[in-house]
């Protein structure tokens, strides 16, 4: 049993802004968001453009990038964010694209060139979905296996993708989205170790309500079978009680053998237990008895 999604999934959010964003950029011209938006160390340091340390996850994607992205904060993002505090999973995810900017800029701070990519955040979210899963979900519950191995599987066509673009295009892809990746996995490891204890937390709490909720099926489900029960005998009474007595008699006869075999159901099953006929026959049983004992 995986967790359940919230009513608003902040991940989709993010992924339809990501979207509208890119469509944006498409039609205004993407060199034109590239000169503006995509990761300048040089001009972030001697320009103070600030802005290109949140902006350069928004200029354009390739195929196997935006593929692992969407996946990613489709699939993923709405069962890691379940396990973050309210509000904390899509302030961690701008904190995430601060910190890749500022880090790039701290490495290469006089280096004139561009960078753009949202691999970093598609293994944050993924580093994030496996720790969580392995170290704290499976404590509780069985691992979505299913889910592990399509996440797999899109990782290596994007690693495919990716190196098959550098090597016809002669182009430093692998280079900048493996670099994007690894600051990914590392952020994300931490994030995790930050948030580990509120997710264990939360987690416990969720399988004790799922023990109680269950519980308590269980009564509303006996309470309604009882009633079930005897509105049926109710039921076959008074069906029976229209019935002739001569017909009564003829199915159960006034003998020793019947008298056993109702009173040992009643032992083993209860006076609910009881049809109509055997109730009748008590009650006349007990009436033949009581004349005996006048005589």
């Amino acid at each position: 049993m995986e967790l359940r999604y919230k009513t608003v999934s902040l991940s989709r959010v993010f992924l339809g802004i990501f979207l509208v964003a890119h469509i944006v950029f498409y039609f205004i011209g993407n060199e034109i968001a590239y000169s503006l938006l995509a990761l300048n160390p040089r001009l972030v340091i001697f320009d103070i453009q600030i802005w290109r340390l949140f902006t350069f996850p928004l200029v354009s994607l390739s195929i196997p990038e935006a593929f692992l992205f969407a996946y990613t904060f489709w699939v993923l993002g709405p069962k890691v964010e379940n396990c973050f505090h309210k509000n904390y999973f899509l302030l961690s995810l701008v904190i995430f694209i601060f910190l890749q900017g500022f880090l790039t800029t701290a490495l290469f701070g006089k280096e004139n060139f561009y960078l753009v990519g949202t691999e970093g955040l598609s293994f944050y979210l993924i580093t994030l979905y496996y720790l969580i899963y392995f170290r704290i979900v499976s404590q509780y519950e069985t691992l979505p296996l299913r889910s592990m191995v399509q996440t797999a599987f899109v990782i290596f066509f994007w690693l495919m993708a990716s190196m098959l673009d550098s090597y016809i295009y002669e182009r430093n892809t692998l280079v900048n989205s493996f670099s994007f990746a690894l600051v990914g996995i590392f952020v994300g490891s931490l994030s995790y170790l930050q948030n580990c204890s509120f997710a264990i937390e939360l987690l416990q709490q969720r399988y004790l309500d799922f023990i109680s909720f269950r519980k308590k099926l269980e009564e509303f489900e006996s309470e309604e079978m009882d009633e079930l029960i005897t509105k049926k005998n109710e039921t076959e009474m008074n069906e029976a009680s229209n019935l002739p007595k001569e017909e009564i008699k003829v199915n159960l006869s006034f003998t020793e053998d019947n008298l056993n075999r109702i009173l040992d159901k009643i032992l083993e099953k209860g006076k609910e237990s009881l049809t109509p006929e055997e109730i009748k026959f008590l009650k006349e049983y007990s009436k033949k008895l009581n004349k005996y004992g006048e005589k």
